[in-house]
C-alpha cells in the first residue's frame, strides 16, 4: 500500500535537490530500512521498471547505498543526517567558490541583444566568441594600437593571431596611418590580413569589430568596457559603411 507522506517531507526532500517521485521512494527506504527493488516497488506503488532508474540515479546521488542480501540486492538510504551533512558541504564548496564567481560576474553583464565586457578577461572573451562563431572573416576598425590596452602584443600575436591562422580566419582592417600602423601592416600576408590605410589626423579611440551578425565596440582602457551587439540589422549597417570606406581608402602597397 502506498504511504501518502506530508507535504512538508516532500518539499524538505525537494530543497535537496530530488523531485517528488524521488523523495517518495526515498522516504519509503527510511521506513522499509533495507530494501529490494520489489519491496520499494509494493510501498511507493511505482513499477520496477520505472524505481530501477530512480534508484541508480539517488545511488549516484549519495541517497542510497546498494548492497546484498544473500542472493538479492538492496538498497540502504543514507539517513537524513547525512544527507543534511552534505547539503552543508556543498554550501561550502560553494562559498569557496564565490570570489572567482563574482568575478566572472563583474567581467560579464548582459541585457537582451547586448552583453557587456570589462577588462583583460572580457577581452579574451570577446576574441572565443569571435574566433568560435564561424565566420571565415571579420572586419576591424582600429587605431592599431587600441587593443594593447588589455593584453600585450605576445598574446595577441602568439593566442589570438595563430588560433585565428590555424583557422582560416581571414580579417580586413581600417586602420589609422602611423608608425604602429606600418608595423602592423608589414605582417598583414603572414597573419592573413588586408589593410588599407586611413587619414593620420582622425581619432579612433574606440575599436570596432564586425563579425557575423554581431559588432563588438571596445573602448579604451580608461572606460574599460566592451560591447557586443548582436544584431543582423547592425551588423549590416556596419558592413555596409565600412565597405564604403574601405573603397576610398588608402591601399597599402
Amino acid at each position: 500500500m502506498q504511504m501518502q507522506y506530508p507535504p512538508e517531507l516532500i518539499a524538505g526532500l525537494e530543497a535537496y535537490g530530488l523531485d517528488e517521485k524521488e523523495a517518495k521512494v526515498y522516504l519509503a527506504g527510511l521506513e522499509l530500512g533495507s530494501s529490494t527493488v520489489l519491496e520499494l516497488a509494493r510501498r511507493t506503488e511505482l513499477p520496477r521498471t520505472t524505481l530501477y532508474p530512480i534508484l541508480e540515479k539517488l545511488k549516484q546521488g549519495g541517497v542510497f547505498r546498494e548492497g546484498k542480501n544473500k542472493s538479492a540486492i538492496v538498497y540502504f538510504p543514507e539517513t537524513p543526517t547525512r544527507l543534511l551533512e552534505k547539503m552543508k558541504e556543498r554550501e561550502r564548496e560553494l562559498e569557496q567558490s564565490m570570489s572567482e564567481l563574482e568575478l566572472l560576474q563583474d567581467t560579464t553583464h548582459t541585457v537582451p541583444g547586448v552583453t557587456f565586457y570589462e577588462g583583460t578577461e572580457g577581452f579574451k572573451r570577446l576574441w572565443k566568441q569571435l574566433l568560435d562563431s564561424g565566420v571565415q572573416e571579420y572586419r576591424l576598425i582600429t587605431s592599431g594600437t587600441g587593443l594593447l590596452d588589455y593584453v600585450k602584443e605576445p598574446y595577441l600575436v602568439k593566442r589570438i593571431v595563430e588560433e585565428r591562422k590555424k583557422r582560416g580566419i581571414k580579417s580586413r582592417q581600417l586602420i589609422r596611418s602611423g608608425k604602429d600602423a606600418m608595423n602592423i601592416i608589414r605582417k598583414d600576408s603572414d597573419e592573413l590580413r588586408e589593410s588599407r590605410i586611413l587619414p593620420a589626423d582622425i581619432e579612433l579611440p574606440a575599436t570596432v569589430i564586425i563579425f557575423a551578425d554581431q559588432v563588438a565596440f571596445i573602448t579604451t582602457r580608461k572606460e574599460n568596457t566592451i560591447i557586443i551587439l548582436a544584431s543582423g540589422d547592425v551588423a549590416t549597417t556596419y558592413k555596409t559603411l565600412f565597405d564604403l570606406v574601405w573603397e576610398n581608402a588608402k591601399v597599402c602597397v
